[in-house]
């Protein structure tokens, strides 16, 4: 792809991820000023809950499909029927999890009806996650970009509806409710797409035929299960660590505090939108083709991206901390004032997670993705004591600092071992 397709794509992406950011932030503006602290507090925990449970639906298999074709090319087609088979098996998994949360969690009742209407949604990001790696892989951007403003989009259009047009006050259940009825067109419209991919319709982009391995044997649901359990606990800590204090918040301090941490953080997922665009929507599925077979641009688009994710980083980190103080009143509301310092707070993760995002990225490739496992896991552990220790005194606040040292830690151990293991060492690659 030469750089002016490249831009091109990335400008689609942008826009898509944009106006889909824009989109879920006003929802939250709207929500939080329309259901107050308590409500909002009781649905953004729940949403939080399901939300920890939408990797353990895919476990892995959506971005071990980019790597399966990155690495065969055309011959990966041989992974998806057996892929389809184990997601079967952890879609239920992630389902009677949730619900057994419900019933025996400490929730109300309003909460554990709240759980079982989110289910959908946790449906409803497997199908995305996995319509989205079919689409990466072809190379569809237009329509990757498109996918990524529906769903958003139809929430807002249906709360502000809800709040503008009928005579029920909204609440957390109603909230719960549209997010479920959001879900089912995405769902539609997935298992059609996946439908397509089972019956071997795929229009792979960046491999020719001379370049593909042409293996027949399918892989067993064992083998499938067994090569997508590491980015499946990565998918899984990475939500841990980015979602887990709301719902820890809300367990120990109440529903009016976890509002209060659920607002920093959705102005937070908005920033995280930078590297997440560049890295997982765009590049992650040309690494693992140039780790194979372009180290040169491979190791050269590392480079630039520590540099670049720094300079960004460090732009979001002084835009927030200037622009907290009037903004959080003027969007979300006076009640939400106390969000303000827990925003300044989290502002210290913007610069460390944009480059993390380019360290972590040298370590999807190749052999390398157990050791990323590994290091996540110690972050999401540190993350998880850090909260229980520093929430029950300090309330949001130690949440924020528990999220920010975790995060210092996951960029120092992440940059150790690129630098140890990729950027240092020979990757054996094979000749184009």
């Amino acid at each position: 792809m030469n750089i002016k397709k490249m831009l091109h794509a990335i400008s689609f992406l942008w826009l898509g991820s944009l106006l889909g950011a824009f989109c879920a932030f006003i929802t939250q503006v709207i929500l939080a000023r329309t259901l107050g602290p308590t409500e909002y507090g009781a649905f953004a925990s729940a949403l939080s809950a399901a939300s920890i449970l939408v990797p353990v639906a895919g476990f892995g298999v959506a971005q071990l499909w980019l790597k399966i074709f990155g690495v065969e090319g055309h011959a990966g087609i041989r992974w998806i029927s057996p892929s389809f088979d184990f997601i079967k098996f952890s879609g239920i998994f992630s389902i009677a999890a949730i619900i057994t949360w419900a019933i025996i969690g400490p929730n109300t009742k309003v909460t554990q009806y709240s759980l079982v209407i989110l289910s959908t949604y946790i449906i409803q990001q497997l199908y995305l996650e996995l319509t989205s790696s079919k689409l990466q892989l072809e190379e569809r951007y237009l329509l990757l970009s498109a996918i990524q403003i529906i769903p958003h989009g139809l929430r807002l259009i249906l709360i502000s509806a809800a709040i503008l047009f009928t005579p029920y006050a909204i609440d957390s259940l109603t909230t719960s409710i549209i997010y479920a009825l959001v879900s089912l067109p995405v769902i539609i419209w997935g298992v059609r797409e996946m439908s397509k991919l089972k019956n071997g319709k795929l229009a792979l982009k960046g491999h020719s035929i001379k370049q593909s391995t042409f293996q027949t044997k399918k892989p067993s649901v064992k083998e499938v299960a067994i090569d997508a359990f590491p980015f499946g606990m990565a998918a899984t800590f990475h939500l841990i660590m980015f979602q887990i204090n709301i719902l820890i918040v809300g367990l120990i301090n109440g529903p009016t505090q976890s509002a209060s941490y659920a607002v920093a953080f959705s102005v937070m997922t908005a920033v995280y939108l930078v590297p997440n665009v560049i890295y997982q929507k765009f590049l992650l599925p040309k690494l693992h083709r140039w780790a194979n077979h372009d180290r040169e641009k491979f190791l050269k688009v590392y480079n630039i991206g520590t540099k670049a994710m720094l300079t960004l980083g460090i732009l979001a980190f002084a835009s927030i901390i200037s622009l907290a103080p009037w903004a959080i009143p003027i969007l979300f509301g006076e009640e939400y004032k106390s969000s303000i310092v827990v925003l300044q707070v989290l502002a210290i993760c913007a610069p460390i997670r944009f480059v993390a995002s380019n360290a972590g990225s040298a370590l999807l490739t190749q052999e390398h993705m157990k050791i990323k496992v590994y290091l996540m896991g110690i972050s999401a552990l540190t993350m998880i004591t850090l909260s229980l220790l520093l929430i029950p005194k300090y309330e949001v606040i130690g949440a924020a600092v528990s999220t920010v040292l975790s995060d210092l830690l996951l960029l120092v151990l992440y940059y150790y071992f690129a630098q140890k293991k990729v950027v240092g060492k020979s990757i054996p690659h094979e000749p184009q």
